[in-house]
């Protein structure tokens, strides 16, 4: 080859574009070299040698090993003996041709070897990544009980009783993007790409930080507490950016958003099996007794009943105790009904009746 057929071969065959097109590994390239043919048709007879060079040795994630080239080079190498011999009056120039295409030769094919098998890994990776991509993973907390899940890039949530979290596998180079429903705290780990935290308000995008989210499918408002670091939040038209210390709540009837300074503690101290409950309404309370004690409540007596305030801290107690606070400081009486074992050996759900006693006299609320 004149020296610069010779650029134009080892440029094709360090090329993994056009290793891989040549393989017939990547048949959407055939317009772009087919192109590249029409534009350098000086170049055909070398581009033609490149493509055969790839074919001959059938690169392929199965046979491309080294032990594969070395056979398939001990092959051609035979073959080029074989020619060379069937020259006549050779002379000491042409002794010299023959020994530096034998010494070119294998280097070309380490090459080639080389740049495929970088191509092909590159190819397997994104395949892959993309695969898990596309691949969701779901974490769900029991009711009754709670988990912490550590996402791909480091991050940790931790889920209250009844949530559920869905992440990919591996997150984008783009975007961290996680969906939510229930009750979560999650620490964010600082990273270049943003981190969106998708619930039943309005979507969080976060900046490296620990913040609560509390949005059940079953309560009327999503409540969004900042411990550290910086959130913002848009819905309704509406952006806001919190600062630590700051709480937002959002009426997913209204689609109002309302910030506030509060006290983060109580929206926070559920990690440690506490429950703060401050001016809550009953039906609030019992919707939260339900998921921590994995038990059924109805409660008997409309809306005027279930909009009944109460200030309490739970920190583990019975439920049977906590029942008798609740008729303590209201005019109600309870039934309790335990779990009973089913035929399949599981045992059903324990049942909680309430209903309004206008008869009984309870105790002042200090």
């Amino acid at each position: 080859m004149k020296q610069d057929e010779q650029k134009i071969y080892e440029k094709l065959i360090s090329d993994q574009r056009f290793v891989a097109w040549a393989a017939g590994k990547n048949d959407a390239d055939d317009y772009y070299w087919e192109q590249w043919r029409n534009s350098h048709p000086e170049y055909l007879p070398v581009f033609e040698e490149a493509c055969e060079t790839v074919r001959m040795f059938r690169f392929s994630e199965k046979n491309s090993s080294p032990a594969e080239v070395e056979r398939q080079w001990k092959q051609a190498e035979q073959r080029m003996y074989a020619k060379t011999r069937k020259l006549t009056a050779p002379n000491i120039l042409d002794w010299y041709k023959r020994v530096a295409a034998i010494l070119i030769f294998p280097l070309t094919i380490a090459a080639l070897w080389f740049f495929y098998s970088q191509f092909q890994l590159k190819i397997e990776f994104e395949r892959v990544a993309n695969y898990h991509h596309e691949h969701q993973v779901q974490v769900e907390a029991p009711l009754g009980g709670q988990l912490v899940a550590e996402l791909p890039d480091g991050s940790k949530a931790w889920l209250n009783s009844g949530s559920t979290l869905n992440y990919p596998a591996v997150f984008s180079r783009e975007k961290r993007e996680v969906e939510m429903s229930g009750e979560i705290y999650f620490q964010v780990a600082k990273g270049n790409e943003p981190f969106f935290v998708k619930n039943l308000g309005p979507t969080i995008q976060v900046h490296g930080t620990e913040f609560n989210v509390h949005a059940y499918e079953n309560e009327e408002l999503v409540t969004v507490a900042l411990a550290e670091g910086k959130i913002s939040l848009n819905g309704n038209g509406q952006q806001l950016e919190l600062i630590p210390g700051e709480v937002v709540t959002f009426n997913r009837r209204s689609e109002q958003l309302h910030k506030q300074k509060d006290d983060i503690y109580p929206y926070t101290c559920w990690r440690e099996g506490r429950y703060i409950f401050r001016n809550a309404s009953l039906g609030s309370v019992l919707r939260t007794l339900e998921r921590r004690y994995n038990v059924s409540i109805e409660l008997r007596g409309g809306e005027e009943l279930s909009q009944t305030k109460y200030n309490a801290t739970i920190s583990g107690e019975p439920l049977q105790q906590i029942l008798e606070l609740l008729t303590f400081t209201a005019p109600l009486n309870y039934e309790y009904k335990k779990a009973q074992m089913l035929d399949d050996g599981s045992f059903s759900k324990a049942e909680v009746v309430l209903w309004k006693n206008n008869n009984k006299m309870v105790s002042p609320k200090k």
